[in-house]
C-alpha cells in the first residue's frame, strides 16, 4: 500500500506563501501513525476485505491531545478502490479507545490550494486532538490538481469520501451516530467543506448532488466561498483546479462557488483571520450574508490579529476555539467548558456583500481565536 506523496512542479505562489505551507506542516505535529488499507479487487492482496496495518512513520513533532480520551492508531481506508482513485482516494480514521455505542463524526479536509502539493499530514494532530474528546474524525484525502484532480474530480471525491460512512458505520457494527456529522475544511479545504454542506440544494449536473451521507453541521476555516471574487483578488490556483479562465468561463466560476447554492439548510461556522492576507476575509463574511439572507443559520467569527493558519497549533487558543465549536455542534456534554470562550462575534448583517478585497471585521465585533494560514 503506498501512500500520498509530495512531488511534482515547484508551488505556483510566491516563496512567501510556500513558506507559510510548509511553517505551517512542521509545527502541527503529528503521532507515528498506523495506517490500514481496504483494497480493491485490483489489489496485490487476495484478501480484498481484510483490513491490514502497516507502520507509517511520522515527520511531525508529537504534541499531546487535550482530550480525557486515549485514541487508537488511525486507520487508513481507501473510500474508493486505490486502482481507480490514483492511491488517493482514502481517509485517516481516527477513534477514541472507548466503549462509547453513538459517536459523533468530524470530517476534515485539508487545504493547499486544491494541490498535490499538500497533503492530508497536516491536519492529523487535530484529528487527534478532537478523537480523544470521544469523538469518531474522518481526514481525508483527494485526487488534486497536478496529480489526477481538478473540477469536477476534487470535488466529487471528497463528496464519495463523506457518503462512504455509513459503509465504515457498518463496518464498525453501528457505532457511528451518522445524526451528527459535521465537516470541518481549511482554506481550499474550507471551499470543500462548504460544498459538502450546501450539497442538497445543487442541481443534478454539479459534484456530489446525489447526497447518499448529509452533514448536520459544517465549521470553514479560512475558506473560499466565492471563486469569482477569488480570482479576481488575484488567486492563482484557480485557473488550474477549473482549467479555465474568469473570462473564458465565468459561469463554471460561479457554479463551482459554494456561495451560489444557498440556502444550504446547514448550520455553518465561518473562522477567518482578520488579517488574512492569503483567502481574505471578505469570503467568510460575504458568505455568512448571504447565507443569512437565504434563511441559514450561519455565523461569522473572527481571530483578532489573526493570518490564514491559527488553527494548527493544538496547544493555542484560535484552535481550542474551534475545537469547542464543533464539540458543540455535535453535542459532547461540556463542550461549551474545554477550550477558549469567544471574546467576540462578528454578526454579519444580511444582505451586505463586500467585495472580496477587503475586510469588515473591523466594523464588527467578533469571535476570538488568535493566528492564521493559506491553502
Amino acid at each position: 500500500m503506498s501512500t500520498s506523496r509530495r512531488r511534482g512542479p515547484a508551488w505556483r505562489r510566491p516563496a512567501t506563501r510556500r513558506q507559510m505551507l510548509w511553517g505551517m506542516v512542521a509545527g502541527v505535529g503529528g503521532a507515528a501513525a498506523f495506517s490500514v488499507a481496504r483494497t480493491g479487487s485490483d489489489s496485490e492482496s487476495d484478501d480484498s476485505s481484510e483490513l491490514r496495518g502497516v507502520d507509517r512513520p511520522s515527520t511531525f513533532h508529537y504534541q499531546r491531545p487535550d482530550g480525557p480520551v486515549d485514541v487508537l492508531p488511525p486507520r487508513r481506508t481507501f473510500y474508493r478502490d486505490a486502482a481507480e482513485g490514483g492511491q488517493q482516494t482514502f481517509g485517516d480514521f481516527y477513534l477514541p479507545a472507548s466503549v462509547n455505542p453513538s459517536m459523533p463524526v468530524v470530517v476534515l479536509v485539508h487545504g493547499g490550494g486544491w494541490s498535490h502539493e499538500l497533503s492530508l499530514e497536516y491536519m492529523g494532530k487535530l484529528a487527534e486532538d478532537i478523537a480523544s474528546f470521544d469523538v469518531a474524525v474522518w481526514n481525508i484525502e483527494y485526487r488534486r490538481t497536478g496529480s489526477g484532480g481538478g473540477w469536477p474530480t476534487t470535488v466529487q471525491d471528497v463528496c464519495d469520501a463523506v457518503d462512504y460512512l455509513p459503509e465504515i458505520n457498518e463496518q464498525m457494527g453501528g457505532r457511528l451516530n451518522l445524526d451528527a456529522v459535521s465537516v470541518c475544511g481549511h482554506s481550499s479545504g474550507g471551499h470543500l467543506a462548504l460544498w459538502i454542506a450546501g450539497r442538497g440544494a445543487l442541481p443534478a449536473n454539479l459534484p456530489g448532488a446525489n447526497v447518499r451521507q448529509p452533514v448536520s453541521h459544517c465549521v470553514s476555516l479560512a475558506g473560499v466561498a466565492d471563486l469569482v471574487k477569488a480570482e479576481e483578488s488575484g488567486d492563482r490556483y484557480l485557473k488550474t483546479l477549473l482549467g479555465t479562465t474568469l473570462d473564458d468561463d465565468r459561469k463554471k466560476f460561479v457554479d463551482a462557488s459554494p456561495i451560489s447554492h444557498l440556502p444550504t439548510g446547514v448550520e455553518v461556522v465561518a473562522i477567518h483571520g482578520e488579517k488574512d492576507d492569503v483567502v481574505l476575509p471578505a469570503q467568510s463574511e460575504d458568505y455568512v450574508s448571504r447565507a443569512r439572507a437565504a434563511g441559514d443559520d450561519a455565523r461569522l467569527e473572527i481571530v483578532p490579529g489573526g493570518n490564514h493558519d491559527p488553527w494548527t497549533d493544538i496547544r493555542q487558543a484560535p484552535w481550542k476555539r474551534v475545537r469547542t465549536i464543533l464539540l458543540t455542534q455535535l453535542g459532547v456534554p461540556g463542550a461549551h467548558l474545554r477550550g477558549q470562550p469567544p471574546t467576540v462575534t462578528a454578526p454579519v448583517s444580511p444582505g451586505s456583500s463586500g467585495s472580496a478585497g477587503g475586510s469588515s471585521a473591523s466594523s464588527s465585533p467578533s469571535t476570538s481565536s488568535p493566528e492564521s494560514s493559506s491553502g
